[in-house]
This record gives structure tokens, C-alpha cells and sequence, in this order.
């Protein structure tokens, strides 16, 4: 199978930092990919190094199958959109689309073709002959996609793009990215630390940590299958976790007592967490004498969420569960702070970790 990008243990360093080790991953044709971690994880730079724009000290970046490790960047059939966008100001939104195509001296027959489809691609039609510095955020953003687009590359790399944006907009423009993806058909290779970008955009997601991938694969599965403690708590609003030992099969002894879970035997006799989304924990009246692990707290707080109201419950001197109820068509009051109250989650909703 020919991938649109495979990097083979790649690594770099400037001076003594070490920024990627040993990076191997494979990216589909026409796969929305993100690289996601925190400030200084190396997706950066395993980017620009897919660019070109860096040399790798060792490994092989391949496009399309093809050893591309020494080819420069202008001989790499990409496409690339950065959190400046670097938009012409003295050109109008037109010029600013057709200047790949006019810099690769094609007809301008061709040329007001191409840009026509593109503006109804990002949706600019009817703004061609607006200067930049007469758009909004959300608009120059769709001038530099379809900018990078219309040249027709391989893969397309963005670089943190919608930064700079206000929440409302990026939550428009997340939609919107992904739309053009799928309609254009491109790879598109997405650097960010913002977990909600990638969750929502991406096929798959590279979790990356000092210059390590942690874990890739579909959203979902990341979210709900973590494969150690850092993954776990970088991805979603909050996690609760209890450390224990899983001393016989199915069974976990914690400072709160046995918590009944599913584990593989590759766990047996360590120290492990138990993991729990808050959205799987169960408060109140829905704990039920089915329920496999139950325990009594006292609530600490109670957050209005708007669509869920988040709950903290002590269990015991020092541990805190967050718990996320929702509320729609609920007529249950609310649980106020010093209410002791039951909690609870059944042995499929937790997740076996180690660090």
C-alpha cells in the first residue's frame, strides 16, 4: 500500500534537545491526520520536517512512496497553511487565490476557472474583488485554504491555523475545514494542541509527548481505549483516576475499597489506575443494586455546564470524583454542596491504565 506520507523512525535534534525520536507513522490518501500534544511535544517539527522546511538527523520521509528525505520543499507537491497566513494585502481576494496558479504561468482562462470553483468551495463567492484587511478572521482563513488548495497538492499541512481566532469562529471554522477536506479530497496533516480541533476534524490523531507519539488512532477509540495515563488525561474535559493493585482477576484493591473491572491478564499482579470518564458515572437516584462499584460521598460542588451539570464528590478525605449529569428533561433538584449522596459506574466503564 502507497500512503500519502509514511515517516520511518525519524529524529531530531537542535543542540541538546531532542524534538522527535524516532517518529514512525503512515498517513491514507485523503485522511484528515492530526499531530496533537502540548507546547514542545516535536509535532511542529515533525511537520516542517515533512515540509522539508527541517532535514531529519536520521529516518526516511516518504510521499506517495517515494524517498523524499532530501528533496526541497518546492519539489514536494505540498501545500501549506500557517497560523500568520501570510495573505497579500494589496492584492484582493482573487489575486490572493490565483497567485500559485499565475506563479506556474497558467492561461487566465484557466486561472478565473480554478479560482470560481474554489471560491465555491470555501464559500467566498460574491467577495473576489474584497481586500483582505476587509474580511473577517473567519474569511481570511478560507482565503489562505483555498490559496494552498487550488495548486491541486498531494497533502495539505496546516500549522495551528485557527489560533488566532475567537472560540464561536474556530468552532465554525473546524466544521468548515473539514467540509472542504472531504469535498476536495486532500490529505490534510493538522498540527495542534487544541484537543477539541482534533478531535472533531480528524480520521485519526497522533497523540505526541517530548518528542514521543503516544498513541494514534480515530478519535473515538483514544478517547475511550487511552493507552497510558498521559493520553488519558490530555484528551477530554476530565477523567477521574484511582491508583490500586490488581491482585486477582477482575478485581482491583484500592484505598477505597475493591473496584470491580475488566482487564487482560498483562496487568496482573502491577499497580495500575482505574480510569473513569465522568460522563459514566452514575449519581444518585441511578444508583441502582445492579450497579458493580458503589461508594458514598459528599458533594463539594455543583457547576452549571448548560447542556450537563458537573458534579464533585468526595470520597473519603482525598479523593474528588468529577461526575457530568445531564440535565435535559430532568425534573430531579439539583445536588447542592454537604449533600451526601451514593456514586457509581459499572465494571465496563473503567479503564485499566498504567503510567
Amino acid at each position: 500500500m502507497s500512503y500519502a506520507v509514511e515517516l520511518i523512525n525519524i529524529s531530531k535534534s537542535f543542540g541538546n534537545v531532542r524534538a522527535v525520536r524516532n517518529v514512525s507513522l503512515q498517513i491514507r490518501k485523503n485522511e484528515f491526520f492530526s499531530l496533537l500534544g502540548p507546547s514542545g511535544c516535536g509535532k511542529t517539527t515533525t511537520l516542517r520536517i515533512i515540509a522539508g522546511l527541517e532535514e531529519p538527523d536520521s529516518g526516511v520521509v516518504k510521499l506517495d512512496g517515494k524517498d523524499v528525505t532530501y528533496v526541497p520543499t518546492h519539489k514536494r507537491n505540498i501545500g501549506m497553511v500557517f497560523q500568520t497566513l501570510a495573505l497579500f494585502p494589496h492584492m484582493d481576494v482573487y489575486d490572493n487565490i490565483a497567485f500559485g496558479l499565475r506563479m506556474r504561468n497558467y492561461p487566465e482562462s484557466e486561472i478565473r476557472k480554478r479560482v470560481k470553483e474554489m471560491l465555491e468551495i470555501v464559500r467566498l463567492s460574491g467577495l473576489e474583488h474584497r481586500r483582505i484587511h476587509q474580511l473577517s478572521g473567519g474569511q481570511r482563513q478560507r482565503v489562505a485554504l483555498a490559496r494552498a488548495l487550488i495548486v491541486q497538492p498531494a497533502v495539505l499541512l496546516l500549522d495551528e491555523p485557527l489560533g488566532a481566532l475567537d472560540l464561536k469562529i474556530r468552532q465554525h471554522m473546524m466544521v468548515e475545514l473539514k467540509r472542504v477536506q472531504r469535498e476536495v479530497g486532500t490529505t490534510f496533516i493538522y498540527v495542534t494542541h487544541d484537543q477539541s480541533e482534533a478531535m472533531v476534524m480528524s480520521d485519526r490523531i497522533a497523540i505526541m509527548k517530548d518528542g514521543v507519539i503516544q498513541q494514534i488512532g480515530e478519535p473515538y477509540e483514544i478517547y475511550m481505549k487511552p493507552r497510558n495515563k498521559f493520553v488519558a488525561t490530555f484528551i477530554g474535559d476530565a477523567i477521574n483516576m484511582i491508583e490500586g493493585d490488581y491482585l486477582e482477576p477482575g478485581i482491583v484493591a484500592t484505598s477505597l475499597g475493591q473496584i470491580k473491572t475488566i482487564a487482560s491478564d498483562e496487568y496482573f499482579g502491577k499497580r495500575v489506575i482505574v480510569a473513569i470518564r465522568p460522563e459514566k458515572v452514575l449519581i444518585g437516584s441511578e444508583v441502582t443494586g445492579d450497579v458493580d462499584n458503589v461508594f458514598e460521598g459528599t458533594v463539594s460542588m455543583t457547576i452549571f455546564r448548560g447542556a450537563f451539570i458537573e458534579y464533585r464528590v468526595m470520597l473519603g478525605h482525598d479523593i474528588e470524583f468529577i461526575v457530568f449529569k445531564p440535565h435535559v428533561g430532568s425534573s430531579a433538584p439539583l445536588l447542592t454542596p454537604g449533600s451526601s449522596v451514593k456514586i457509581g459506574w459499572n465494571r465496563d466503564s473503567g479503564i485499566i491504565l498504567v503510567e
